[in-house]
């Protein structure tokens, strides 16, 4: 017998939605996929939390302990180097998080664009690495040592990491230190490094310096701060 008109119109029925069930989980798993490689997989880690009030400046020890516990802060500005046989600026953006820290360089004296990333810079154990333009990253234990040999000059940035926010590095003698009238660090020798903090801005309460030369021979670093964020 041939089948009547009714169980035709079953049998579509059935079909087509075992096709739309077959397109359901083929979008679903489409969808997660393309998920995983989304920019929000990438995204860095963000604070929104503002950071501690400042300490009087006369409590300087105080002062110093508080803002060393601030580990979630970003600075941007022009960095000038001068070495015996070469001068330049560049431009730098350092982004600190309190598991690791990332710093982009850009201008002639970075050679184009450079990524330094790494653990928390006072934690001399983390491996580093450099990463000029769309070359390969190049990993090292001692992130001095990768700068000199591949960029001609380096930062000292585990000293930079106290130094950039007006505070001597705890991890090392003070040689010399100066302060001016207003409580505010002015100058500072450490590990050789001679030290001038000028033009400072309140950020937050935080009084954090706008200029900053640091020296020592033979090099000769003037970084210049045009804006500071910090988070707590």
């Amino acid at each position: 017998m041939l089948p009547s008109l009714l169980q035709l119109r079953c049998h579509a029925c059935f079909l087509a939605l075992l096709l739309l069930a077959g397109c359901a989980s083929q979008t679903t798993s489409v969808t997660s996929t393309s998920g995983d490689r989304g920019p929000s997989a990438h995204k860095e880690p963000t604070s929104t939390g503002q950071p501690p009030l400042a300490p009087q400046l006369e409590d300087w020890e105080e002062y110093q302990r508080v803002l060393q516990g601030i580990e979630h802060w970003q600075v941007q500005g022009k960095l000038g180097i001068r070495l015996p046989n070469d001068s330049g600026s560049l431009y730098f953006n350092w982004l600190q998080r309190p598991e690791n820290f990332a710093i982009h360089l850009s201008g002639p004296l970075g050679q184009g664009a450079s990524w330094i990333r790494g653990g928390s810079p006072n934690n001399n154990l983390q491996q580093v690495s450099l990463e000029r333009g769309k070359q390969p990253p190049v990993y090292a234990d001692n992130l001095e040592t990768l700068m000199h040999s591949t960029l001609g000059w380096s930062l000292p940035v585990s000293e930079l990491y106290y130094w950039v926010r007006g505070i001597p590095s705890p991890n090392l003698p003070i040689e010399q230190l100066g302060r001016g009238a207003d409580g505010r660090l002015a100058s500072l020798q450490q590990q050789g490094w001679k030290l001038r903090f000028e033009r400072y801005k309140t950020v937050d309460s935080w009084p954090l310096p706008g200029k900053l030369i640091a020296e020592r021979k033979p090099l000769k670093l003037t970084f210049i701060i045009k804006s500071w964020k910090l988070s707590e």
